[in-house]
């Protein structure tokens, strides 16, 4: 007998904080080891080790993010002759400068616009014509399609390009990048698409698998594929971890609130002593955490249920079912409501 059923609209809500994106608090073991990096790193500088300092200094970096270490791994670049690495790290060391009001902001911000005039830049063009699976990646990192065309801040030396795609050979230019604040410009070579196999066997062999009497006896459930049988199964399972996820964001949401809102006695606008630091630098982990709970939970509830609600009915004799979205939008929230009907 056939009945209808309404399903409640699931709401995602977002908790609406200023806080910026930041890295994990550094644990004391991680700011000690930070410390040692940054003085073994100092001494190798001053000794002219230069190609030694450099990764020192950013290990310190890594574990403990500060912006006096930021603004040595930009000088360390820059003297080993990684235009692009020291104007990256520079860039990052005046945007947090600005945002701090520090007073070494202006000087940054020279050493900045010097490097730029000397920044080395490389544009991928990709042809129209390239399938839309094409992957690009420059030295091995993957070049999304934003970045298709546009210059991309490379430091001298050589450079790998490679693109690849079903079906096709992979392609390959390696290229030069002199120092000299140049522009270049890299074409992708024609697409080569491999011989398809033949569909058909050779004659006087016989297909493998179950004979078309046997495939014909096969029951309806073990025609069908594997994944369309276990849908809502699966469904349920992705649900439910986007119902874990929006709790973690929630939880991690509020706990950010709480900490920052700690750091106002200890702060003057973008001015904090040293537990107003600490408490602002625990709520932007805590909201990272938050951020990207919400993000992961709410993608895996909407993909739950869009994977329970279209599942195939198990019968053939039963009529498909009819399922309709509406989105629901509001100041402070978004929705989404499902109706379905069995």
């Amino acid at each position: 007998m056939k009945f209808r059923r309404l399903l409640s609209s699931i709401f995602l809500v977002t908790t609406l904080l200023p806080l910026r994106h930041a890295n994990a608090e550094a644990t004391a073991q991680e700011k000690a080891l930070g410390s040692r990096l940054f003085d073994d790193a100092s001494k190798l500088m001053t000794a002219g080790q230069i190609a030694a300092a450099c990764p020192k200094y950013a290990e310190s970096e890594r574990l403990d993010p500060e912006l006096g270490t930021l603004l040595h791994l930009g000088e360390c670049y820059a003297k080993l002759g990684k235009t692009a690495s020291a104007w990256a790290s520079f860039k990052e060391a005046a945007d947090i400068a600005a945002q701090r009001s520090d007073p070494r902001t202006a000087k940054i911000r020279d050493r900045l616009t010097a490097l730029e005039k000397a920044l080395p830049n490389l544009v991928i063009v990709v042809a129209d014509s390239e399938p839309p699976a094409l992957e690009v990646k420059q030295d091995g990192a993957v070049v999304g399609k934003a970045g298709w065309g546009s210059p991309i801040p490379v430091d001298p030396g050589e450079h790998e390009i490679t693109a690849t795609a079903p079906g096709a050979k992979p392609r390959e230019v390696t290229l030069n990048v002199p120092d000299k604040g140049q522009t270049l410009t890299v074409n992708l070579p024609p697409i080569e698409y491999l011989p398809i196999a033949a569909a058909t066997p050779p004659k006087g062999t016989e297909p493998a698998g179950p004979s078309a009497t046997q495939q014909s006896a096969a029951t309806p459930e073990e025609a069908r594929p594997w994944f369309s049988s276990h849908q809502r199964t699966i469904g349920l399972v992705v649900g439910a971890i986007g119902v874990v996820g929006l709790g973690v964001g929630s939880v991690f949401g509020l706990t950010a609130k709480s900490t920052y809102d700690k750091s106002s006695s200890h702060c003057s606008g973008d001015h904090c002593d040293a537990t107003g630091h600490d408490f602002r630098q625990s709520a932007f982990s805590k909201a990272e955490v938050s951020n990207v709970a919400f993000g992961v939970g709410a993608a895996a509830l909407v993909a739950g249920v869009v994977l329970f609600l279209t599942a195939p009915k198990a019968h053939a004799d039963e009529a498909p079912p009819a399922t309709a979205f509406t989105p629901i939008l509001g100041p402070s929230f978004a929705a989404l409501s499902v109706q379905r009907s069995f």
